[in-house]
């Protein structure tokens, strides 16, 4: 069982205020980072890198700590999908996948049926490569149906719920979405603990997708029709589809190298972020994507993110924070003694909450060491609590600004209490399954 540093810190007699104050100091840093994410005066990866920094100029993490942040495995998969994911993009096979679906007769038939296609091809699509590019890529295709459809079908039922699936499909896999390689790269970091594996999300991640697809397809249709009170807006940005370069054989070669990837993370014979740049490096050696492309539709500021955060949560740990603040929580759930799957529905509220009002990846971030120092100290695998803190900060449906998938949909003209009504609905509602299937799944 996991001692307490704080326990040990406190028992020595002398160093008390020092470490109190050193505590203190690491517990002030994470909440002006919460802060600075929540209001966003700066941007994200500014904040991200400057909470890092913080660390270093406390003493609580080295510079080449930092920098080796920028070289993690997580950020390197990340990196790696980019590539992959903008080739899928830029190579228009997504958009050739989505119109060859959008194309059947039987699809466009009725709202209720284009609507659970979209989710279905969104969710795949995002599970693979970024839900920021599903969305972008799905925007003007759903648009074009529409304007077609001459009010059949209206993008006003279908945008918000496009952002959504977007999120909760790119949960499915460990490249669909930065949160989940923010925890394998804090995972990663920590002795004996596994990393996750490469579907290990999907258990509870396609539970619900279907789940949001079933919500649509019954209550939330109709809870649309109720608020959603506005004009369908004539013209939406982004109604004209992207151009693509979209040779066949471009096409074909990239389903290949992201097939080759899928399964070269299942196998396991490399590591996740070897295999995603590897796929990376031969998009562009097969010229799916130029060197210049790649580089210019890489998501830096993700990547910034993502090692500033891992850089931010590993001096945390260290500056004996994480374990102070985890003894707090348990202290309020019954000590060593509190029930594991209380601890578990505690941090899915707790994370989806903040979800909500800020950055998700801050939010893993700012939870997931705390999780796994709950998990030493009750003496369960951390897996159940890793898993609730990706998930829980993912629920984030009823505010537009946690994830930019949802922000884009924006554009459908929905007011911010729109999102509070249908996306806060099945909030709860997916938040009340994860409560039950969690633990059930991972512990």
């Amino acid at each position: 069982m996991k001692q307490s540093k704080v326990v040990m810190l406190y028992g020595e007699g002398g160093d008390e205020i020092t470490e109190e104050i050193k505590i203190m100091l690491a517990i002030g840093i994470m909440f002006l980072m919460i802060l600075s994410f929540a209001v966003q005066w700066i941007p994200a990866s500014v904040t991200a890198v400057l909470a890092a920094m913080g660390m270093v100029f406390c003493g609580f993490l080295s510079p080449a700590e930092l920098a080796a942040s920028f070289g993690a495995d997580a950020v390197i998969m990340v990196a790696g999908m980019m590539i992959v994911g903008n080739a899928v993009f830029e190579t228009g096979l997504a958009e050739r996948i989505g119109c060859a679906v959008l194309g059947l007769k039987f699809v466009v038939k009725t709202e209720k049926r284009f609507l659970a296609a979209i989710l279905l091809m969104v969710g795949f699509l995002s599970a693979f490569m970024s839900n920021t590019a599903s969305v972008a890529i799905f925007i003007p295709l759903v648009s074009s149906v529409a304007h077609a459809s001459k009010g059949r079908i209206q993008k006003k039922n279908i945008f918000m719920a496009m952002g959504i699936i977007s999120v909760l499909g790119g949960n499915c896999t460990l490249a669909g979405s930065t949160p989940q390689l923010i925890a394998q790269g804090i995972l990663e970091d920590t002795p004996g603990l596994r990393p996750l594996t490469f579907f290990q999300l999907a258990y509870i991640g396609i539970p619900l997708v279907v789940l949001t697809v079933l919500y649509y397809a019954t209550l939330g249709y109709k809870l649309q029709e109720r608020c959603f009170d506005f004009e369908e807006r004539a013209e939406t940005e982004g109604k004209t589809a992207p151009e693509h370069d979209s040779t066949r054989r471009k096409q074909n070669c990239t389903a290949l190298i992201l097939l080759g990837c899928v399964i070269g993370f299942v196998a396991g014979w490399l590591s996740l972020g070897v295999t995603a740049l590897a796929g990376g490096v031969l998009c562009i050696l097969t010229g799916c994507i130029s060197y210049r492309r790649a580089f210019e539709m890489m998501d830096w500021s993700t990547i910034v993110i993502l090692a500033g955060a891992l850089g931010f949560s590993k001096g945390l740990d260290h500056s004996g924070a994480v374990d102070y603040m985890a003894q707090g929580i348990l202290r309020i759930l019954g000590g060593e003694a509190a029930n594991p799957v209380l601890l578990c529905a505690v941090l899915l509220i707790l994370s989806s909450f903040l979800g909500n009002v800020m950055s998700h990846t801050a939010t893993v971030a700012v939870l997931m060491p705390i999780a796994i120092s709950i998990a030493g100290v009750v003496g369960v695998s951390p897996t159940a609590y890793v898993v609730a803190i990706i998930i829980g900060s993912s629920l984030a449906f009823a505010t537009p600004i946690a994830t930019p998938p949802l922000t884009m949909t924006l554009v459908g003209g929905y007011r911010f209490a729109d999102y509070t009504k249908v996306g806060g609905a099945l909030n709860i509602i997916l938040l009340a399954a994860a409560i039950l299937l969690v633990p059930t799944i991972y512990m």
